[in-house]
């Protein structure tokens, strides 16, 4: 996992106590060039879930922390990415403490 990034929410990164209640998985960003220093995105998405239209829009809002820092710091995310759930979009579901799988993260054109 050494040099790949995800896209995080800047308050889930700075406010501790926050858990990822939306994250997902982008192909697409997976296959974008290494960006300096060699980084390369890892497809990666976590956001609190309850942000705003322009706050997903302003580039301010958004981090790009370490895929292996991420997983560290939240377990239930770390599974997401062992077992390859590449493709894919969850939901944390607070009273099960795990991610509900909603779909694929991407719709194929026919």
């Amino acid at each position: 996992m050494g040099d790949l990034i995800a896209f995080a929410s800047r308050r889930l990164v700075e406010d501790e106590s926050l858990t990822p209640g939306y994250v997902y998985h982008d192909p697409e960003d997976a296959t974008l060039p290494p960006g300096p220093g060699g980084r390369r995105a890892s497809g990666w998405n976590l956001l609190v879930g309850d942000e705003s239209d322009e706050q997903l829009a302003d580039a301010n809002e958004l981090l790009m922390p370490e895929l292996e820092w991420l997983v560290e710091r939240y377990p239930a995310f770390g599974k997401l990415v062992a077992v390859g759930s590449e493709g894919r979009q969850f939901e944390w579901d607070a009273d099960a403490e795990q991610y509900t799988d909603v779909g694929p993260s991407t719709f194929q054109e026919d």
